[in-house]
């Protein structure tokens, strides 16, 4: 009699189809990740006080102002990408103001802070003045607002997504980050203090929506 041997049963076998749906959950929420540790901090080490003179040329100088800057134009970007695992139009409208607000945030970062340290070298604080040159030129604060406008669009775009969306995680991140965007251009007015809980909140907002993300990811 021949007799067949046994099928060990396969059941405990991982499933290469599961660790690769983990991994990209994963990547598909680290950019909100990244975006919400950048605006996070963004206003945090900016630092403020008066932008007049010598107290001017020591903030620009510092390497805080330069850094934070940059972690503000990473923020953006990064934004952009993380909202296109999640809706096509608050995608777009997130890289429309991406490409308006980078080249003003470019010009403070780096423009600013090389002047504020030439200021200092040279113990020359009129020189501080000419920051004003670039800040109200009709073309650059055209297109910054532009940008700003169309965050506020994204952000628009993101609460109308909260009727639709399933989880109260998403909703609740959908309906944080939608506000800090659309009230991204006031909080340029605000006292420092505020615009710091500004950033706190669309970072925590961001990062409700990266988790929802990698979640929902991992269960569907």
């Amino acid at each position: 009699m021949i007799t067949t041997p046994a099928v060990r049963p396969t059941t405990d076998r991982p499933d290469p189809t599961t660790s690769t749906d983990a991994a990209g959950s994963r990547f598909r929420a680290l950019p909100l990740a990244v975006a919400a540790i950048a605006f996070g901090a963004y206003p945090i080490l900016r630092g403020s006080g008066s932008e007049i003179g010598w107290t001017g040329a020591a903030l620009y100088a510092r390497g805080e102002w330069l850094l934070a800057h940059c972690l503000g134009m990473l923020g953006f970007v990064f934004l952009a990408w993380g909202l296109s695992s999640i809706d096509r139009w608050a995608s777009r409208f997130a890289w429309a103001g991406a490409v308006l607000v980078l080249p003003y945030y470019g010009a403070e970062a780096f423009g600013l802070h090389a002047l504020g340290q030439v200021a200092l070298d040279h113990h020359d604080a009129a020189m501080i003045a000419t920051a004003d040159t670039f800040r109200y030129n009709p073309v650059a604060m055209t297109v910054f607002a532009a940008g700003l406008l169309a965050l506020a669009a994204c952000g628009l775009r993101m609460i109308l997504l909260v009727r639709g969306s399933g989880s109260v995680l998403s909703r609740a991140g959908l309906a944080l980050a939608g506000l800090c965007l659309i009230g991204y251009l006031p909080q340029f007015f605000a006292p420092i203090e505020a615009r710091i809980i500004h950033g706190l909140l669309l970072g925590v907002g961001l990062l409700i929506l990266a988790a929802d993300l990698g979640r929902s990811r991992r269960t569907s």
